[in-house]
């Protein structure tokens, strides 16, 4: 009887799975297609010759600007500071406008005005008498090479638009 039963039960469990099989093909496959299409629709950024041209400005002026911290007093570079300070946020702004697509490129702006702002914090506070002769001209090279870095990334966006 138990033997019966149990082959019966069986029995039962191949007629649903019959019945599933045909139901969960199609489910399955708009499923696939539904991750194939937003896989797709990934938003592209594209070259914009004024966020490079934003760059390169502004690495020649602050690479140029730290590296005079090292030889002038604060007070002597106070209104250039005052000037790549609002550079940078035109800058920025400009680039955050561009919206979320543009976000990796803000990152940036974001990581080198960090550095920036780090520096001259270091220079208003200590001057440069106490952090080396050659602090801020190597950190003059950071700044080079970090830019490189932003500058790079954008040439690497797609052109065609």
């Amino acid at each position: 009887m138990t033997r019966f039963l149990f082959i019966r039960r069986i029995m039962a469990l191949e007629q649903r799975i019959n019945r599933w099989k045909y139901a969960i093909i199609p489910v399955v496959c708009m499923l696939l297609t539904g991750a194939w299409l937003t896989g797709c629709a990934i938003p592209i950024t594209y070259h914009d010759a004024a966020t490079y041209k934003n760059l390169t400005d502004l690495k020649a002026e602050t690479v140029m600007l730290v590296e005079t911290f090292d030889t002038k007093p604060f007070a002597a570079n106070e209104a250039a500071i005052a000037d790549i300070t609002l550079k940078f946020r035109k800058a920025y702004e400009y680039e955050k406008g561009k919206g979320k697509p543009n976000s990796d490129t803000m990152r940036q702006f974001d990581e080198l005005w960090k550095l920036l702002n780090a520096d001259i914090t270091d220079y208003r506070e200590n001057g440069n008498s106490t952090l080396g002769p050659k602090y801020f001209r190597e950190a003059a090279v950071v700044f080079g090479q970090a830019f490189d870095i932003a500058i790079a990334t954008e040439n690497l966006k797609n052109r065609d638009k």
